[in-house]
C-alpha cells in the first residue's frame, strides 16, 4: 500500500527511564548536509515542572515502504555519563525545542524515514495569513494507527501574526484542538498549487509541497485569580527555522 512519504518524517516517542514508561510525545526527522537529526521538545527529554526525566527516547519506524505492518523500534539514548546529548537554542533557551543527533548509520538500510530540511522552511518570499489552514502531524494521547504504525494529522490555523514574534519568542499561535502527546510535531502548511508573494504576485508552485513553519510546544492557558486555569484553545508554535540554528552547533 503505497503511502504519503510526509508520515515517515515523525515517529511516536515513548519516554523511558530505566526501561519503565513515563509517557509519550511526538518527534520527527531533520537532516542537514550529511547527518540525520531527531526534533522534538525541551520539555520531552526532561520536564523540570512535572519532575519527568527520561534517560531515553524509543521511536516507532517502519521497516518496510511496501509493507506499512512492519514495524520496530529505535532508542535514542539522551545521556552519555551524566552528560545530556541534546541541543537546545543557543540564543533562546527558553524555545521549547531540543534536537539530537542520531546515529545515521544505525538507520539507514533498516528503518525506512524521510526528514525535513531548510530546503522545506516556507520561503522568505511568502507568508502565512491570520486564519490560514495549516496542520499538525502527531499522537495525541499517544493515540495513532499502531496496525501500520501512521499518526494522526490535526487541523489547525494561524491564530496570531506570522513572522512576528509573539509577545517577544520566536513563536506564533494556533487555533487547534491539540492534547498532551503532540509535544514536538510538525507544525506543515497545507499543500496548494500558487502562493501569494510579498510584492502581490501570485507563484504556481509545481507538486504541491508541504512547508515546515513550526514545532508544537504547548497549549495556552490563563489562570484568573482565585480559579482554576481555563484553557484557551490556542498552541505555541516556535518558528521552524529555529531548527537550523539548533543544529549548526552539532
Amino acid at each position: 500500500m503505497a503511502i504519503n512519504e510526509i508520515v515517515a518524517t515523525v515517529s511516536l516517542i515513548m519516554q523511558l527511564k530505566a526501561g519503565a514508561i513515563l509517557g509519550s510525545a511526538t518527534g520527527f526527522f531533520y537532516s542537514r548536509n550529511d547527518d540525520l537529526f531527531l526534533v522534538t521538545n525541551q520539555h520531552v527529554v526532561r520536564d523540570d515542572k512535572k519532575n519527568v526525566f527520561p534517560d531515553t527516547l524509543r521511536l516507532r519506524l517502519h521497516l518496510d515502504p511496501n509493507d506499512i505492518t512492519k514495524n520496530g523500534d529505535f532508542d535514542v539514548a539522551l545521556y552519555a555519563g551524566t552528560n545530556h546529548l541534546w541541543k537546545t537554542h543557543p540564543k533562546f533557551p527558553d524555545a521549547d525545542i531540543a534536537v539530537l543527533k542520531i546515529d545515521k548509520t544505525q538507520i539507514q538500510g533498516k528503518f525506512f524515514v524521510r526528514a525535513w530540511a531548510a530546503k522545506d522552511f516556507l520561503p522568505p518570499q511568502y507568508g502565512l495569513d491570520p486564519g490560514e489552514d495549516i496542520f499538525v502531524i502527531g499522537y495525541p494521547l499517544g493515540v495513532y494507527d499502531n496496525v501500520n504504525n501512521l499518526p494522526i494529522f490535526r487541523n489547525a490555523m494561524v491564530a496570531s501574526a506570522y513572522g512576528v514574534p509573539f509577545r517577544g519568542s520566536p513563536l506564533f499561535l494556533t487555533d487547534a484542538n491539540l492534547h498532551p502527546g503532540t509535544s514536538g510535531s510538525p507544525v506543515i502548511t497545507k499543500p496548494k498549487s500558487a502562493w501569494v508573494d510579498d510584492k502581490g504576485n501570485t507563484n504556481l508552485v509545481t507538486g504541491k509541497p508541504y512547508y515546515l513553519v513550526g514545532v508544537h510546544s504547548a497549549t495556552l492557558g490563563v489562570t484568573p485569580a482565585g480559579q482554576a486555569e481555563i484553557q484557551l484553545g490556542l498552541g505555541a508554535a516556535w518558528y521552524a527555522n529555529l531548527i537550523e540554528e539548533i543544529v549548526g552547533q552539532f
